[in-house]
């Protein structure tokens, strides 16, 4: 897997890994980054309100309501801890103003994780925007309310800072904290792009919450966390261009671009999985969204440095480098015996999927539910022209010629490779 590509980058380790380390920097060059960053200091100041400017105005477009409430999120509680926050002389007052922000941030954030996706301009958005709006209204009524009440007890009873550690009180950054560990399991463990989101947000803000009373510092996290949500967008946009959503293989239109860019020797096998109508018909659209799910997952076990494409429907593409067709057979005979070997146990949905991590492990299901096989037909043709035994073949020839060789093994009894060229 290329370091820089976007597989790499859509994987959960990288979507962890790259902001702790750009958390872990900020948290280790504080003192380089003061003295760098002094002359630019109104520009530091003003950079997050730009950069999340520019998500919230992206996110429109592009379909990405969440990230663009949560960059709406992010520069109203950017806008505040830079204008409400008295830290040259903190009093009560400010640190319960502080410890409300503090709180109400990392909430705010796992709510919108469970809002619905919508835009961001619509009647959704509008009552997230009131929502907010109640909140800071409450804050207001409330820090009114208790502005003549002594409230230093919090301090010295619940509230108390770890002085090695931070100005900020340990019971609000353990809080933060955990919230971002959590963050990060759910990412790990469901790489969603949206989750990705949350806990780019979780991290850099608790990086802000602990350096509070630096003043570049959270300027610097909000800045990050805001470059990071615009890289979160081009990705989702990404992937929703090039990356089929039901089995997360690339789909026709990265198929036509790296079709585009080919050159050489190589080699084209379209898969066709045989009967696929009739097992739709029979077993319902719901099963056969988790068939194509199951043939994708054996397809990128697939050998030789395959790169495997959705192509529409029921057939995928497989496109070997360097290699001809006849070099390919063993790995497409391979690929196809996996498929045709997978037994599925076809379970109530609501059960358990027939993608369950233990479904060939449960042997005691298959008394209780059908199991059945399936199979596929695959058609293979490289660029070698018959003729000249020279790489003049165009693309589409070559794809005319798989084609042909994919409906020789469907009409010759399916579940078979056919080669048309070393027939």
């Amino acid at each position: 897997m290329s370091l820089f590509s976007f597989t790499f980058i859509r994987s959960a380790p990288f979507r962890v890994m790259f902001p702790l380390f750009l958390a872990v920097q900020v948290c280790l060059s504080i003192e380089p980054l003061l003295i760098l960053l002094a002359p630019y200091e109104s520009l530091i100041q003003t950079f997050p309100f730009i950069m999340l400017s520019v998500v919230i105005f992206l996110s429109q477009p592009f379909n990405q309501g969440g990230t663009g409430l949560v960059a709406l999120l992010m520069a109203t509680s950017f806008y505040f801890s830079q204008h409400i926050f008295g830290l040259k002389e903190v009093k009560d007052l400010h640190w319960f103003t502080f410890c409300l922000f503090s709180t109400a941030l990392p909430i705010n954030l796992i709510i919108i994780h469970f809002l619905p996706e919508k835009r961001l301009l619509s009647r959704f958005g509008i009552n997230y925007l009131l929502f907010l709006s109640f909140q800071i209204l409450w804050c207001y009524l409330l820090l009114e309310q208790i502005s003549s009440e002594d409230v230093s007890w919090l301090w010295s009873l619940y509230l108390k800072p770890l002085p090695l550690l931070s100005s900020s009180p340990l019971l609000l950054i353990m809080f933060s904290c955990l919230l971002t560990t959590a963050s990060a399991l759910v990412v790990i463990f469901r790489n969603s792009n949206f989750d990705h989101t949350i806990f780019i947000n979780l991290l850099f803000s608790s990086i802000a919450l602990i350096f509070f009373d630096t003043p570049p510092v959270p300027a610097i996290c909000f800045s990050l966390a805001a470059i990071l949500l615009l890289l979160s967008i081009i990705t989702s946009s990404h992937e929703l261009a090039f990356i089929d959503q039901l089995t997360e293989l690339a789909g026709r239109r990265s198929l036509e671009i790296e079709m585009e860019h080919i050159s050489g020797l190589y080699t084209i096998a379209m898969l066709d999985v045989d009967h696929f109508k009739k097992f739709n018909d029979l077993y319902g659209h719901r099963t056969g969204d988790e068939v194509l799910k199951l043939v994708a997952q054996i397809m990128m076990q697939t050998g030789g440095k395959a790169k495997v494409f959705r192509y529409g429907g029921e057939e995928f593409v497989i496109l070997f480098k360097g290699k001809n067709s006849n070099q390919c057979l063993p790995y497409l005979n391979e690929l196809r015996c996996k498929i045709a070997d997978y037994d599925l146990v076809l379970r109530d949905h609501h059960e358990r999927p027939i993608l369950d991590k233990d479904a060939q492990n449960m042997s005691h299901d298959t008394e209780k539910h059908e199991k059945v096989n399936i199979t596929v037909s695959i058609g293979v043709a490289d660029s070698i022209n018959n003729r000249t035994k020279q790489y003049s073949v165009s693309t589409d020839e070559v794809f005319k010629s798989a084609d042909k060789a994919l409906y020789r093994a469907k009409s010759g009894g399916r579940n078979r490779v056919s080669n048309l060229r070393f027939a």
